[in-house]
């Protein structure tokens, strides 16, 4: 078989693989498919790459003969077990993926391979000799095409990074199956929905590919939309009804958080101290404080007499709130940003200092004095 068919099918065999174990493929990693697709030619001097390299070829071919040793179980099984033990796992797949392609492929022709060698018995497929393909005849011209054809799909699957699985469940788009891949896998990405449903406040139709902000409630998402978070779920309870969700894997994140703990400080201090996380990424809120006159802003901002509850908030809602006191802040400050950018540390925070009122009177002087 040429060694244009070997390069194709290398690379078709590692695309499938990597599908198949959830990967998304890197060029090196292909470019290694594609040397490995040709490698195993090494043990004749007539190949392409035996033609380039005779100082090898020429005794392999002499001593073992050609589609022996290098096409056999026995070196893809070395080398695998050396690949997975000191390569990437995705340079083991573009490994095995292409050398085993190789072999396979060989046995599709008339001579076939030893692949159990030492033994010299061929192996052949298929056993009828009738359909097998005839190097340069129209069936490796076929195979060639059926290769190249099937790459292009296998490609779009693969740089999903959703495995065999995870693509099954993206067809079906069950937001809860999408809600356990996202729990299961968060923190290290950056997310995104494709979501078809409708708006529960509107009975308007919504479409379209979201960012995803945290998770919602049991099973459903905050997500980011031009007019402001929204809460998904399939249920009424949401600011949207999901029909389909599917969740998309983006490039990698990282998310750092501290903690922010005081029993009172003014909003707009508050704000002032978080400012500048804004320069390391993405900035978001969780956890509970009790302040009076605060208006709720669903799903982020819920409101219970003078309980506030935020979750995945904007540090921007104290601006919004001036000069009000927050009193039992106790919360969760998390930033995303890229893997190589250094988070600054939120600058000490000063508690407004206690004079010495009472709770009912103080709570009256905060009310009035804003």
């Amino acid at each position: 078989m040429l060694t244009p068919t070997h390069l194709v099918a290398g690379q078709t065999s590692f695309l499938l693989a990597t599908v198949i174990a959830g990967h998304q493929p890197t060029l090196p990693e292909a470019l290694l498919a594609a040397a490995a697709s040709v490698i195993p030619d090494l043990d004749s001097k007539q190949s392409y790459i035996g033609r380039m390299l005779p100082f090898i070829s020429g005794p392999m071919e002499s001593y073992f003969g050609h589609r022996t040793l290098s096409h056999s179980l026995l070196a893809q099984a070395v080398i695998g077990l050396l690949a997975y033990t000191f390569l990437p796992f995705g340079y083991f797949l573009a490994l095995i993926a292409g050398w085993l392609s190789h072999s396979l492929a060989d046995m599709m022709t008339p001579a076939g391979v030893c692949w159990f060698w030492p033994s010299r018995i061929r192996c052949v497929l298929p056993g009828n000799a009738r359909y097998r393909m005839e190097s340069m005849g129209k069936g490796e011209l076929w195979f060639l095409l059926v290769m190249a054809v099937s790459a292009i799909p296998l490609l779009s699957f693969a740089q999903t990074g959703k495995g065999t699985t995870g693509l099954i469940r993206s067809a079906i788009g069950n937001i809860t199956t999408a809600r356990e891949d996202y729990d299961a896998q968060k923190g290290f990405h950056v997310w995104s929905l494709d979501v078809e449903g409708r708006n529960n406040r509107t009975y308007e139709d919504v479409a379209g590919s979201y960012p995803v902000i945290g998770p919602y409630r049991e099973s459903g998402f905050i997500i980011g939309t031009p007019d402001g978070p929204r809460s998904l779920c399939r249920n009424s309870a949401c600011d949207w009804y999901s029909d389909h969700a599917s969740l998309v894997k983006g490039g990698l994140q990282q998310t750092t958080t501290t903690t922010v703990q005081t029993h009172r400080i003014k909003a707009d201090s508050l704000h002032a101290s978080l400012v500048p996380l804004h320069a390391s990424g993405t900035v978001y809120l969780l956890g509970e404080l009790s302040a009076t006159g605060v208006a709720a802003l669903p799903p982020t901002v819920e409101v219970s007499s003078e309980s506030v509850h935020l979750r995945y908030a904007s540090p921007e809602i104290f601006s919004s709130w001036g000069k009000k006191y927050l009193d039992g802040v106790n919360l969760i400050v998390q930033i995303r940003h890229d893997p190589d950018i250094h988070v600054a540390k939120i600058e000490a925070i000063a508690p407004v200092s206690e004079i010495g009122l009472d709770p009912l009177l103080q709570k009256w002087v905060d009310t009035y004095a804003e």
